[in-house]
């Protein structure tokens, strides 16, 4: 059931927008970009810049290698915020939002889907790297391409997305719209939080249930949540580990491990997402190996799917989710990505059916079955 304050600002067509649980931010308008760059710095600029522009507060939506431009940082014109108590504008007032309307339906389109056995290769290629000790695990991706017969109205897939996904984290930065199961971090007066997805299944599935149980499933999880108690612990005072569960977004199970703590005095979003991105879950081990690994065998570029997306405001608190189940929205074309964690032991086919259930979800945003 959507809150029907977040129900009318969707109604209104935003440009940016940010909802998970008991938090929305919707904003219209771009007030100011603020150049991120890129190198291993881009965070700390990117909020340093934020706090030379006097806002409040940036939607963000970073590119996934650091070495690549594209990154893009927004202050709205307009910004409301939707919590427990209530809805109010962060930045500007009602006088800058369109009114209410009603959405149009998205126009007809097809897929244009990847070969299964371009990926068997690049699999292929893959454990044959895991097998001479160049990594331990590599994450590779698949782009897919939709094409419609006029402009995909963005805010439309916003709003299916925000329906259909409940407890995920939806977003729409410049352009580029999804909704990610997976917390990279939040920054909140001093409390850290984050969330660890690897290892992914349909429930529906014959045999569900043993997947999550198989050696193969579990070294992938904890690879990645490894690498997120790795970052965060050298930031924190107190940093607490669940114990490894099963969650469910949508019809996709995951396994999962949370982590809570206090942040030393000082620290910032910008000095976590540093630390932190990119994470076994979305690169690999050893994170430097792994990334050589993608740049050489990916045949395109990820930009900013599987960054860091969210917001930040200028004390330096925030929260980012990892861009994932998501799509670029550039006119009539959608380009959407899924990826799947190669480890020793990983099957093609198996690999290739765990990215089709991760584009499940943009693509029933997006009008297909």
């Amino acid at each position: 059931m959507i809150d029907p304050a977040v129900r009318d600002a969707l109604a209104r067509r935003p440009d940016t927008a940010w909802v998970r649980g008991g938090l929305a931010l919707f904003g219209w308008g771009v007030a100011a970009r603020v150049e991120a760059g890129s190198g291993a710095d881009r965070f700390d600029r990117a909020l340093r810049r934020l706090s030379a522009t006097g806002a409040p507060l940036a939607m963000a939506s970073f590119t996934f290698d650091e070495n690549d431009p594209g990154s893009a940082v927004l202050v709205p014109r307009a910004l409301m915020r939707i919590d427990g108590d209530g809805a109010r504008f962060v930045i500007g007032d009602e006088s800058m939002v369109p009114p209410p309307a009603e959405m149009t339906g998205l126009p007809a389109g097809h897929l244009a889907r990847s070969d299964s056995s371009a990926w068997a290769e690049l699999v292929g290629e893959a454990l044959t790297a895991i097998r001479d000790n160049e990594v331990e695990k590599v994450v590779l991706s698949r782009m897919v391409t939709a094409r419609f017969d006029s402009a995909v109205p963005v805010h439309h897939v916003l709003s299916n997305l925000v329906g259909n996904e409940p407890g995920s984290h939806t977003y729409l930065v410049d352009g580029f719209v999804g909704s990610s199961p997976e917390l990279l971090l939040s920054l909140e007066e001093g409390k850290v939080r984050s969330i660890s997805l690897a290892g992914s299944a349909d429930p529906s599935a014959p045999g569900a249930e043993g997947v999550f149980r198989s050696e193969k499933m579990t070294r992938e999880h904890s690879l990645a949540a490894d690498s997120v108690e790795l970052a965060l612990a050298p930031f924190c005072s107190r940093l607490e580990r669940s114990e490894r569960g099963v969650v469910t977004f949508g019809d996709i199970q995951h396994l999962s491990t949370a982590f809570e703590g206090m942040a030393r005095a000082g620290t910032t979003v910008a000095d976590l997402l540093a630390a932190m991105h990119p994470t076994a879950a979305v690169a690999g081990t050893p994170t430097k190996s792994a990334l050589e690994l993608i740049r050489e065998l990916e045949r395109h570029k990820r930009g900013r799917y599987a960054g860091p997306v969210g917001w930040f405001d200028s004390k330096g608190d925030g929260e980012f989710a990892i861009a994932l189940r998501c799509g670029m929205v550039d006119g009539a074309t959608v380009t959407l990505y899924a990826g799947a964690g190669i480890v020793d032991g990983s099957d093609p086919v198996q690999e290739f059916d765990e990215t089709e259930i991760k584009l499940r979800p943009m693509l029933g945003a997006l009008g297909f079955s």
